[in-house]
């Protein structure tokens, strides 16, 4: 019995330990909305959304809400477009999102290029997207082709709402209820009509009165820069080029034409001349006059009897306009002109020399002449699609080097800190703990303090560490943006403002060295004479 008892009391008292599974790690969750900042849809606001998506995230118990980032009332055709977007972007590549929540594919991307580019990268990136209008889960899909399809759908919508827009604009053309975009100087904007800056037209008056009493455009442009005459819109300095786009502007008649240029119907959409390919619009009495159209009329005679004279003769400075800006292509001599037959050339140095020397045969000036006016009209009518990008390059690449800058990285820290307290009074508002009233009051105010912030951060950016190609660049598209949109002769202040080297690759193409350092080149076309 008691070695029974000993048995029993010793008996070993086993307690099972359930096991417990090791704790999965969250999924890093954002999302990424752009909309209309004066939407009147409460469901597409920014509030509404960024509300949305905070109550969505924090009810998956598996996810994690890392950031909503969303651009405001700005086009979403160019990704270059949106701060907000390529900030998301960024935190993605430095691994900080799993998966990105989007409405539409409309709102992530709006033309294919973009839309499959952006896509790749996430999906190389080894982050998934959802798009709620389409239920597209990029995370499952097993061909990239599906992506591409929707893409393009995405496309599709762009260039028809954009095809929709075009219409409307037309109709209120043709109704002759169209407000144009922009105002000559010498206007201004009051509601839906243009009224007189009564010190502006007196400048535009003083420029025709000296058109016709013989003065030329250089010398005008040259005159009110002594003068110091302010141009307006915060610009400084007169063009033999502006001058020559107030004096052929009809709108100065009190009459207008619409439509001179259009937009092309494809992506990316690009302005392009109208010669006659789409209707114009000439309207009578659209606004008050500043100048007669009888002197208008006078100095368009004027003009054309002087280009006439131009062309006919050679004056002394045309000789010299060239000089010191032609290379060889071929060896780096300095060409030289040359006249022949009546006819003038520009030819390589060493070639007029030694034709075994260099290969490169004399251009004909005329023939160089027509290539440059062809390249100042590709860059005045697409600038848009040739500068513009160049300039966001230079400028990204000058962020990048400036992000040692200590007060930029101050601004970002406290762009950081002020996020963090959006997100977590949205958490806050999403459990009730919050009432709408204060929510709202507190998210503008936050919004302010945002806006504020990133408006200081870009003016630290446009002052420090400048580089000459960005302020080269910047010069030449406000040159480009106020010259005229058609040059029928080659100025001086082409080479002042865009154009800074000409080389001969070879007798049938020309190589520009713009301002900025950009190079471009361009055809010679042989001219019948």
């Amino acid at each position: 019995m008691t070695a029974t008892n000993i048995t029993a009391t010793n008996t070993p008292r086993v307690t099972v330990i359930d096991p417990r599974a090791p704790e999965k790690a969250k999924l890093r969750v954002a999302a990424y909305a752009r909309v209309s900042s004066d939407s009147e849809d409460q469901v597409n606001s920014y509030i509404a959304q960024v509300d949305f998506y905070s109550k969505h995230i924090a009810g998956k118990e598996e996810w994690e809400m890392v950031d909503i980032y969303a651009d405001e009332g700005i086009s979403g055709l160019e990704a270059r477009n949106r701060d907000e977007f390529n900030r998301m972007m960024a935190d993605c590549r430095e691994g900080k999102i799993d998966r990105v929540l989007c409405k539409s594919i409309s709102r992530f991307a709006r033309n294919t290029q973009e839309y499959i580019q952006f896509v790749r990268e996430l999906l190389r990136l080894g982050i998934s997207i959802h798009f709620e209008k389409e239920n597209i889960d990029t995370g499952k899909m097993t061909s990239e082709q599906i992506a591409q399809i929707y893409g393009a759908f995405a496309q599709m919508e762009s260039t028809s709402h954009s095809s929709n827009m075009r219409f409307s604009v037309r109709m209120r053309m043709e109704n002759g209820l169209f407000v144009p975009p922009s105002v000559p100087y010498g206007y201004r904007l009051a509601g839906r009509d243009l009224e007189i800056v009564p010190e502006e037209a007196e400048v535009v008056r003083r420029i025709f009165s000296a058109y016709l009493s013989g003065q030329g455009k250089d010398d005008i442009a040259k005159e009110l820069n002594q003068l110091g005459v302010d141009r307006g819109r915060n610009r400084e300095k007169w063009y033999p080029s502006t001058v020559a786009y107030i004096l052929t502007n009809i709108s100065y008649t009190g009459n207008m034409i619409w439509q001179k240029s259009y937009a092309t119907d494809t992506i990316p959409f690009q302005q392009v001349r109208n010669r006659g390919q789409k209707p114009r619009y000439f309207v009578e009495h659209s606004h008050p006059a500043i100048v007669s159209s009888e002197d208008f009329q006078r100095v368009q005679k004027l003009m054309s009897f002087r280009n006439g004279q131009f062309r006919g003769t050679v004056p002394q400075r045309r000789e010299t306009l060239y000089s010191k800006r032609i290379y060889c292509g071929e060896c780096g001599s300095l060409c030289r002109k040359k006249v022949t037959g009546g006819k003038t050339y520009w030819v390589c140095r060493r070639h007029d020399s030694d034709k075994a020397d260099c290969p490169i045969s004399q251009i004909p000036e005329l023939e160089i002449t027509a290539a440059i006016l062809r390249l100042y009209h590709k860059l005045k009518l697409g600038q848009e699609t040739v500068l513009r990008p160049v300039l966001t390059q230079l400028q990204e690449l000058r962020e990048r080097e400036l992000r040692s800058n200590r007060k930029i990285s101050d601004i970002d820290n406290e762009i950081a800190r002020i996020s963090e307290q959006n997100l977590v009074l949205v958490r806050l508002k999403s459990k009730g703990y919050v009432d709408s009233a204060l929510y709202l009051s507190q998210m503008d105010e936050i919004e302010h303090k945002l806006r504020e912030l990133r408006k200081l951060r870009r003016r630290l950016l446009e002052t420090a560490g400048e580089d000459r190609q960005i302020q080269e660049t910047e010069r030449m598209l406000e040159y480009l943006t106020d010259s005229p949109e058609w040059l029928d002769e080659v100025t001086s202040d082409l080479f002042r403002e865009l154009i800074e080297r000409i080389t001969i690759i070879c007798p049938t193409r020309l190589k520009f060295r713009l301002l900025n350092g950009l190079e471009l080149s361009e055809s010679i076309e042989r001219m019948v004479r």
